[in-house]
């Protein structure tokens, strides 16, 4: 069945409003979170990040992507790393960022945990500006830099803050994070496991195009309902084929000014005001 964005965003309004509370719940929907999430703030896409960030050595050969990777690759993940990148991915948090809205969301009790696949602090800055703490309000899980088995703890809703931002690919700021073909291949079992596991709860997946071979192989195509909100409607089959998996009944796609990250949220908040 074919549904409009409009109602889609109704969908999961109404939805939000009967798993709203102030502690852990079964039932609220896990936001995955992609790169069309912080442009607002100046971040740049992928294809963007690769013409800003590549060394001019117009005899280099291969596509940027490639090139990327062997330098980022040569670079390792370390402060090398973390200091190529900041110029490019360091931002301070707008006044009118979507980030604050979802900051309220969670803050307010419609959803205790958000999975990023990017590798800025936006998030962290709009928890900060709402006066939530880390560690007491808070916490924020930097995957590649943990064991495993101690992100699925931490991950667990029965131990800390209710409040959890787990960030997949890690961080910018210390260089250890995910950001070469040959590293976004495939996660370890342990988080594989975890990803599939959470992935099957309600999803919204905002500005993520599923272009990590990881992430495809660990995202579950079964579970609760899954709702994609991006600016332009998804023509990649691998996210129509989830979309069919997922939801077999009915297609839960938010595109146009509803389905870029500002206007979705917006369009949240807009709805759940009594």
């Amino acid at each position: 069945m074919t549904v409009s964005a409009k109602d889609t965003v109704g969908f999961l309004v109404d939805h939000l409003k009967t798993v709203c509370s102030p502690k852990p719940r079964d039932g609220k929907p896990v936001f995955w979170l992609g790169a069309g999430c912080s442009t607002h703030d100046g971040v740049p896409l992928n294809a963007e990040l690769l013409r800003l960030a590549l060394p001019d050595d117009r005899g280099t050969w291969g596509s940027p992507q490639y090139r990327f990777d062997v330098f980022c690759d040569n670079l390792g993940a370390d402060r090398s790393r973390a200091d190529f990148l900041t110029p490019y991915v360091e931002r301070p948090l707008k006044p009118d960022s979507p980030y604050h809205g979802l900051t309220r969301l969670m803050r307010d009790g419609y959803a205790d945990v958000v999975f990023t696949f990017n590798i800025d602090d936006l998030l962290e800055q709009a928890f900060q500006e709402a006066g939530l703490r880390e560690h007491r309000d808070y916490q924020v899980i930097l995957v590649p830099e943990l064991v495993p088995n101690v992100v699925v703890q931490r991950l667990s809703p029965h131990q800390g803050p209710r409040l959890r931002i787990v960030k997949l690919h890690g961080d910018y700021r210390w260089g250890i994070n995910c950001m070469t073909s040959t590293e976004i291949t495939q996660y370890p079992e342990v988080i594989r496991k975890a990803v599939e596991v959470w992935s099957g709860q309600p999803a919204v997946v905002c500005g993520y195009s599923f272009f990590h071979l990881n992430v495809l192989e660990a995202f579950s195509r079964t579970g609760s309902y899954m709702v994609y909100a991006n600016l332009r409607f998804p023509d990649a089959p691998m996210v129509l084929s989830l979309m069919s998996a997922r939801n077999p009944n009915s297609a839960w796609f938010v595109d146009g000014d509803l389905g870029s990250f500002g206007g979705f949220v917006a369009a949240l908040e807009d709805g759940l005001r009594p």
